[in-house]
């Protein structure tokens, strides 16, 4: 589990310091663009992601991801109709068979690789949001720490306002419990749909998808999170839609955090400016920094 945790660390941190992305997540070339600022001022007293600004950045970010539903078009709500209909055709059809199969199935190195993959979506995937954060900080890249908080957010939010509730609400029995597919106790029941660390891990590995806007890297960081469902049924913790849920839930809000945030943080930089100019003066000469906000 250590390494496994070691690796999504590095992969988050690596992919980001690799290159430049700018502040729609594509790669651009390193030099400054004619008239761009030099500097990113992360000390500003004025810069959303300063820790100081996190929890206006945080009610910001919950009052959009609340309301989203006032704002989709009809594309949105189809692709909503489409993902209720993949949980709900995945748990009529797949549920029940999914979960025998794992019966059957089951061995001891099936397990204990499950049970190290699994962790990825708990206290680790806290870790690696955290250590990003401060990574960003400790090497003043504004990029890196904006994956960081973006990931907390995103964890945050995707749990407290949809996992969590849902659970409550639901009251789906977990498989484990043998009460088979269907028993469901809304609000005094178990706690089985939908998944949490599905939900965790794919809050992850959106973010990270995101801000980094390479293939290899999203394939990856998907993938990690894919496994972490499958853990979770092969453990008998939930069932196929109980993690097709969680994954979609974690997607949702990771995008729509990344892609709100970003939009923040372009404003707040077209605001900032700096400009150099030559000085002289009896005996020298020197150069004037000049910073706007």
């Amino acid at each position: 589990m250590r390494k496994l945790g070691c690796f999504s660390l590095l992969l988050c941190s690596g992919c980001l310091f690799a290159g430049s992305p700018d502040l729609n997540g594509r790669v651009t070339d390193p030099r400054p663009a004619e008239g761009a600022p030099l500097t990113s001022p992360m000390d500003s007293p004025s810069d959303p992601d300063r820790f100081t600004n996190l929890p206006r950045l945080l009610l910001d970010d919950t009052k959009h991801v609340i309301s989203a539903p006032a704002r989709w078009d009809g594309s949105d709500w189809m692709t909503v109709g489409l993902s209720v209909a993949a949980v709900v055709g995945t748990g009529l059809l797949l549920d029940s068979s999914v979960d025998r199969f794992m019966v059957n199935h089951a061995n001891a190195s099936w397990d204990r690789d499950a049970k190290a993959i699994q962790n990825l979506g708990g206290t680790p995937s806290i870790l690696i949001a955290g250590g990003t954060y401060l990574a960003g900080i400790a090497f003043k890249n504004p990029e890196v720490r904006a994956t960081g908080i973006d990931t907390m957010v995103t964890m945050g939010l995707a749990q407290l306002l949809l996992t969590i509730p849902l659970k409550v609400a639901v009251g789906r029995s977990r498989p484990s419990a043998e009460l088979g597919a269907h028993d469901f106790h809304p609000f005094n029941g178990g706690a089985s749909f939908p998944s949490g660390h599905t939900t965790q891990a794919f809050a992850l590995a959106s973010v990270i998808a995101e801000h980094a806007d390479l293939a290899w890297v999203s394939c990856v960081s998907y993938g990690l999170a894919g496994l972490v469902g499958v853990a979770r049924v092969e453990q008998r913790q939930h069932f196929l839609s109980d993690v097709v849920a969680g994954g979609l839930i974690g997607t949702f809000v990771g995008k729509a955090v990344v892609s709100y945030n970003q939009t923040i943080r372009a404003d707040w930089h077209s605001k900032v400016s700096v400009s150099f100019a030559p000085t002289f003066q009896p005996g020298g000469y020197g150069l004037s920094l000049a910073m706007k906000f």
